[in-house]
């Protein structure tokens, strides 16, 4: 008689009635040890076995030649060997392209933030406000200088002030993004160099285009490290001059009206 859902070749011996017995875990057998509960399952290569020959051959170039960055962007550097390998002449003329406009629309306002800070004129505004604190030495600069007071300095340091604080916080953020930038099209430089090695035997337009294609990546990687340097100095000059400000309206100034008060007490 067929038996539903039944693939054993005998039927199971009945079980022998007696007594119930309490639920213990004592008589299970051991796991063997490559049993499924307990065997981890092999880490999943990278680079699988579908992935072009030359694929594989770009990652060990770039693995030996370039560990630590290897180390920290291999997932990212994976992607970049697949799309432009096999390497053909149409992905080499348009390598980049688009991190090329993103850092170029990105220096624009590391070039603003830099005219900026020569337009708020802070150093000359802070010698004028000092030189305002001396009195006249000759005869003539008592008869003919008349400088403001330092106190009608006040208004105009302290929206100086603020304009630098706020340049320094919006360049902060210019560079952060502009760095990041660098290094997405550094990346990209990278995997023209691996490309070029592998395709050494390529024709001489593919060699010729992967080398105009290398030298426009270094350049532009180039001007995000001249425009970053610029920003800096500039931020430096600011910090600088944000510390002048505040010790002109919060010891200098102080110090003078007290004086002047003293003396005409």
């Amino acid at each position: 008689m067929p038996r539903a859902f039944d693939f054993s070749d005998a039927a199971a011996p009945a079980t022998p009635a007696g007594p119930p017995k309490a639920l213990s875990f004592d008589d299970l057998p051991p796991v063997p040890a490559s049993s499924s509960l307990t065997a981890k399952a092999p880490a999943r290569a990278l680079f699988e076995s579908e992935d072009h020959p030359a694929v594989r051959d770009a990652l060990a170039i770039a693995r030996a030649e370039h560990p630590l960055l290897f180390e920290q962007e291999e997932g990212r550097l994976a992607v970049l060997f697949r799309r432009i390998l096999p390497v053909r002449l149409g992905l080499v003329t348009q390598w980049a392209e688009e991190p090329l406009h993103e850092q170029a629309a990105l220096l624009q306002p590391i070039t603003e933030l830099v005219l900026k800070f020569s337009e708020i004129g802070v150093p000359a505004l802070l010698d004028a406000a000092l030189e305002s604190t001396r009195a006249p030495t000759g005869m003539f600069e008592k008869l003919f200088r008349r400088p403001a007071p330092p106190a009608e300095y006040k208004p105009a340091l302290l929206a100086s002030r603020a304009q630098l604080v706020q340049l320094m916080a919006d360049s902060e953020v210019a560079l952060r993004k502009l760095e990041a930038s660098a290094k997405e099209l550094n990346l990209h430089g990278l995997v023209l160099a691996v490309v070029s090695t592998l395709a050494a035997g390529a024709s001489d337009v593919t060699l010729d285009a992967l080398l105009q294609r290398r030298t426009l990546i270094g350049q532009a990687v180039r001007q995000a490290e001249l425009s970053t340097l610029q920003m800096e100095q500039v931020r430096q000059q600011a910090a600088d001059l944000i510390g002048q400000v505040s010790s002109f309206l919060t010891v200098t100034l102080p110090a003078l009206e007290m004086a002047q008060a003293q003396g005409g007490g």
